[in-house]
């Protein structure tokens, strides 16, 4: 199916006990867009992407959330890379191909860890990587499942300044043209990937106009600077109950 030019829609509430998480959420998902959430700790921005997966979610959580969306895929990418140990860079790649009994596409496979800059480690263990080098054999096995759409949480947020600026270049490099949610909440992260964004306060969803740049964005850009401050006052707003 061509995915150009489509979306889809996630509607509803979320109460954890007695406690309201959203209310009357509205959240439209474009294809082939980066879309970003972004809220401060404890928000439910994670909980809304297992939402959004059809994951099944605690018996705590009391859901009205419904999404158009019925017929698509996802792959999952995590804050913690999530590596098996004792598992070489490549057989971690193909790993949900070998756990769904498929047949191993090893030459996908090294394309990707090529494209990762990973090509000479394809026999190392995960304990002899670097942390950025970790994720992006996680980025690998992401575009090796080849998902209709891919969830990203806090995917950068555990490297250190240098190494997150590149994994960000390289992630959207590699994904500017797929169907991205991500969530975080790092504002200037959100504003250079996204192509749409919301931001979570006093348990609503709200959308922020980006600047007209595209992604990805330079850190210089007077719009974007402004967007930044404009995001961090609402973030600090947000604390207050």
């Amino acid at each position: 199916m061509d995915k150009k030019n489509l979306s889809f829609l996630l509607e509803g509430s979320l109460k954890i006990s007695q406690e309201i998480l959203f209310s009357d959420v509205k959240l439209k998902i474009n294809f082939n867009k980066w879309t970003s959430i972004i809220g401060v700790s404890g928000s439910g921005k994670s909980t809304l992407l297992k939402i959004i997966a059809g994951m099944d979610l605690p018996d705590v959580f009391k859901s009205t959330i419904k999404s158009s969306n019925k017929n698509y895929s996802f792959s999952w990418m995590a804050q913690n890379d999530l590596l098996l140990p004792w598992a070489s860079v490549i057989n971690n790649v193909t790993l949900g191909q070998k756990l769904r009994g498929e047949k191993l596409d090893k030459e996908r496979a090294l394309s990707l860890l090529d494209q990762v800059g990973l090509i000479n480690e394809v026999n190392a263990l995960p304990s002899t990587l670097s942390g950025g080098m970790r994720q992006r054999v996680a980025l690998a096995r992401t575009l090796m499942e080849d998902k209709n759409i891919i969830l990203m949480d806090e995917p950068f947020s555990a490297l250190d300044s240098i190494t997150r600026s590149a994994m960000q270049k390289l992630t959207w490099k590699l994904l500017k043209d797929k169907t991205v949610i991500m969530v975080t909440h790092d504002p200037l992260e959100a504003l250079l990937l996204s192509n749409d964004l919301y931001y979570i306060i006093k348990n609503k969803l709200r959308s922020i106009k980006l600047p007209n740049s595209k992604p990805f964005r330079t850190v210089n850009d007077e719009n974007l600077l402004y967007s930044h401050k404009f995001i961090l006052n609402k973030l600090e707003k947000s604390y207050i109950r």
